[in-house]
């Protein structure tokens, strides 16, 4: 999976992608969030925003992934709060707020339902194009576009 995401992020810099969002999410959202630093020692000028859903998104995470958030959030070139306390529905403010300030959406989607699904739907109902890392076939293919 690592390999694949890798791959979409570099074929994202070549088209001119420039800015990735993460949600910092245990997961998926970290590991991108991983991934855009790591491509950053290659391609300096790759921005990574963080897009928290509320102040303590980590209470009740194990002490591993909340260093791993930490460690990615002081890394970041920017952490954007979007609320001092949980609520329900916070999730869901962080989701649709990473895309309304996106122009592609990057995903791992295995599931018929839940946030990422939601947040797939409204991606495409708001146009975004979209590739789903989930699906081998497709990365490979995105990877080997000539542009």
């Amino acid at each position: 999976m690592t390999a694949r995401l890798d791959a979409a992020l570099v074929e994202l810099y070549r088209c001119g992608f420039r800015r990735f969002i993460s949600g910092g999410a245990m997961g998926w959202d970290l590991l991108c969030a991983e991934r855009v630093l790591a491509l950053r020692s290659s391609h300096p000028d790759a921005r990574l925003i963080m897009a928290l859903p509320c102040q303590k998104q980590t209470r009740g995470w194990p002490a591993k992934e909340k260093s791993r958030h930490a460690a990615v959030c002081a890394a970041a070139d920017r952490c954007v709060i979007l609320s001092g306390t949980y609520y329900t529905g916070c999730m869901m403010v962080r989701n649709r707020y990473m895309v309304d300030r996106s122009s592609f959406c990057l995903c791992y989607l295995t599931q018929m339902k839940g946030g990422t699904l939601s947040t797939v739907r409204y991606a495409l109902e708001e146009g975004l194009p979209l590739l789903n890392t989930a699906i081998e076939a497709d990365c490979d293919a995105f990877a080997a576009e000539d542009g």
